[in-house]
């Protein structure tokens, strides 16, 4: 113990209080990754992401560049996922992904990705506050955030990246580095074709922090505010390059505007504004507990600091105009185009404290240190009602066993269709299929009806199903049941049965 606080202490006089956000960076990678693993190795978390690109991944390392099977033809002509979203920043994964292909490794790389965003959030603050134990607290804070952990508990994602290069955008964008600016600016973009947008308020605030023509930075951020807008159309064009079939989201987010994407919804919203109203109105009581949950943590002090939550705008506008209540929610991965700027908005905010007559004469530090209890009791109280979808604490380890013996039984190089929370745990193969879940809509029934047909004329080795699964995954095996073992009863024999888990092999005679 002492040669550990030795340690600390070194480190700390070597690097300053910074050293603890590295500390906490480590632990939140350790803590979030063990649960991560131990809902993945429980079969709840499913093929959209994780599965996608468990499957991508493999596919690269053997030659078919992020190659997957569970939207080509939807989203895709040719299963590469660069048609879907033109994300090339992902391949930085890659090398760590060789060493062991698998699950596990992707949820590890993407939380320690997620955590390093601490990072620049702490040099954001130390460079605006001069306090470097309140940059400290912000740093921590930002791991604390639900949103964060909501981006975590997501999977491997581009968002898991963008969330990270956005905070070191803004960083060197304030610093005028420009050297480490443009590195991650290209990656920043290379996230995801929606991120555009984002990179683009982005240089709007970075105009308005350096204020002045003259000054490098003002013009470094004009640069970026232009440079993201073509990149947009770009981004969109390589996605059509790499096989994007131009089929809009099955969710229709943007419906009662009468928008098929979120690119469309400026020019709608102008057109037809009532409608704009009537979406935004649409769902009401969860968007505003959506914002109220954004800015609680941090005491609402951002809300001081407007010109930091200028990057926010973009998706907090498309967010809130939609009918997806995923958007609007802590648990997904969509806060990576928000969580950044909240922290970037609550250091101008507590800037901003200095001049309001009541609140000045309280220190910084001690405002600090209330916002990171309010953080931490909104955390831990949000935790759980996340980690309810996944029942992580309510383990039924002798039905998994059951399930793992199955997939055992299954060669590696065997082609193989089951459902979407079993998927990843087979999709390091090129031949591995899965449907959406039937409850998703009655668009995904329809889809998934057309898809299973198509896989009908194809010679699948293995069938994998668990009847005793939860309901989405259930209501898959069903479907998958019904529509394709059914139909094809003559070609499948059953092989295995236990506890509601189902084994068909292909009968290579017929």
């Amino acid at each position: 113990m002492k040669s550990i606080n030795h340690f600390i202490t070194y480190l700390r006089n070597k690097y300053g209080y910074k050293v603890y956000v590295f500390i906490a960076i480590l632990v939140y990678t350790v803590i979030l990754s063990t649960i991560e693993i131990i809902i993945y190795r429980s079969f709840r978390i499913f093929t959209w992401d994780l599965g996608i690109f468990n499957q991508a991944f493999w596919n690269t390392l053997h030659g078919k560049l992020l190659y997957y099977t569970t939207e080509e033809g939807v989203y895709t002509k040719n299963g590469c996922f660069l048609g879907a979203h033109f994300s090339p920043t992902i391949l930085l994964a890659l090398p760590f992904y060789a060493i062991y292909p698998a699950g596990e490794t992707l949820l590890i790389i993407s939380t320690f990705i997620i955590a390093a965003g601490a990072l620049p959030v702490y040099d954001i603050a130390a460079a605006l506050l001069k306090n470097e134990k309140v940059a400290t607290t912000i740093g921590i804070m930002y791991l604390l955030h639900p949103s964060l952990q909501g981006i975590t508990l997501s999977g491997f994602s581009p968002e898991s990246f963008a969330v990270t290069l956005f905070a070191f955008i803004l960083l060197y964008l304030i610093k005028v580095d420009l050297k480490k600016l443009m590195i991650a600016l290209s990656l920043g973009l290379m996230t995801h074709e929606a991120a555009a947008p984002v990179v683009s308020a982005i240089g709007v605030y970075g105009m308005l922090h350096h204020k002045s023509v003259r000054k490098r930075g003002f013009r470094v951020s004009l640069f970026v505010l232009v440079i993201s807008i073509p990149y947009f159309f770009f981004a969109h064009y390589m996605r059509l390059f790499f096989g994007w079939t131009g089929r809009p989201s099955l969710w229709r987010e943007w419906a009662l505007i009468g928008a098929e994407s979120a690119s469309e919804l400026p020019i709608k919203v102008i057109l037809n504004p009532i409608a704009a109203l009537t979406s935004l109105s649409s769902d009401w009581m969860a968007k505003l507990l959506y914002v109220v949950l954004l800015f609680l943590p941090v005491l609402f002090i951002p809300l001081l600091g407007l010109k930091g939550l200028i990057p926010a705008i973009p998706y907090l506008t498309i967010s809130l105009l939609s009918t997806y209540r995923l958007y609007y929610s802590l648990e997904g991965h969509y806060g990576a185009f928000t969580v950044p700027f909240i922290f970037l908005g609550f250091v101008h905010g507590l800037i901003k404290t200095r001049e309001i007559r009541y609140i000045k004469k309280i220190p910084i530090i001690k405002l600090a240190a209330l916002s990171f209890l309010m953080t931490t009791i909104v955390s831990i109280i949000m935790i759980p009602t996340v980690y309810s979808q996944y029942q992580v604490f309510n383990l039924n380890e002798e039905h998994n066993s059951v399930v793992r013996d199955f997939i055992s039984r299954i060669p590696q190089n065997a082609s193989i269709l089951t459902q979407s929370n079993i998927f990843p745990h087979v999709s390091n193969r090129q031949n591995a299929y899965t449907i959406a879940p039937p409850t998703w809509g009655h668009q995904y029934v329809r889809l998934n009806r057309e898809m299973l047909a198509n896989l009908s004329r194809m010679d699948i080795q293995y069938v994998l199903l668990d009847f005793n699964s939860e309901l989405p995954y259930s209501s898959s095996a069903v479907l998958i049941y019904a529509k394709f073992i059914v139909p094809n009863k003559d070609r499948y024999n059953l092989v295995a049965a236990k506890d509601g888990v189902v084994l068909f092999v292909l009968n290579k005679t017929k």
